[in-house]
């Protein structure tokens, strides 16, 4: 079903179509890159990119959560980049996107393991991958793989390694972007559940009024 994610209205529509449908898992793998400097970056881009990259992925996950959280064997499988746990130069903005689905999707694997939910949430974060993504983030007709980078991947070897990470109890699935080794961890980020600064239980003066 071919639909513009930018557009916030497309999204909703999107889940409620397949509303009829029993879904084991969700792949969100919908976005877009752009090269450059902050201060070169066409606005317009960047607010598309926003919407696609984090917007749309939160709504989509939301979505799915909601409705299939306490299912047996459902996954969640976010697929940021491994800029979202390094910074590249002139990806700035495209890197931050992919920050916020990192931190969003290990945040929610822990968070269902925390409450006991049956589904699971992932990461799968690649290196660079053939795709159109190069001559999209770079606003070219064509674009050359083989000349922009010494290493890469094919689509087909990162759905490989999404499978390993599907049939695996990990959560992250991370791509090194210096050596391309693939490494499947709980997480990569510090989860502070257990933290003494934490917000304890809170209560509202209305709700405390009842006790």
């Amino acid at each position: 079903m071919p639909f513009d994610l930018t557009i916030k209205k497309n999204v909703y529509q999107v889940f409620s179509d397949l509303e009829k449908y029993e879904l084991e898992t969700w792949i969100n793998n919908a976005g877009f890159g752009m090269y450059g400097d902050v201060s070169t970056n066409q606005l317009a881009k960047i607010e598309a990119m926003l919407q696609l990259n984090i917007e749309a992925l939160t709504i989509f996950s939301t979505l799915f959560v909601k409705k299939y959280n306490d299912t047996v064997g459902t996954q969640l499988i976010n697929i940021p980049s491994a800029g979202g746990y390094t910074l590249v130069p002139t990806a700035v903005v495209y890197c931050g996107t992919k920050f916020f689905v990192s931190a969003f999707t290990e945040g929610l694997a822990q968070e269902l393991i925390q409450t006991g939910a049956k589904m699971k949430a992932k990461v799968l974060a690649p290196a660079a991958t053939k795709t159109e993504f190069g001559q999209i983030a770079n606003n070219l007709t064509t674009y050359d793989y083989d000349q922009a980078f010494q290493k890469y991947h094919t689509s087909k070897e990162i759905a490989e390694l999404l499978l390993q990470l599907y049939d695996s109890d990990y959560s992250v699935g991370h791509v090194n972007r210096e050596s391309f080794t693939f490494e499947l961890t709980d997480n990569r980020l510090p989860y502070a559940g257990q933290s003494k600064n934490n917000q304890s239980q809170y209560c509202s003066p209305e709700e405390e009024k009842q006790y």
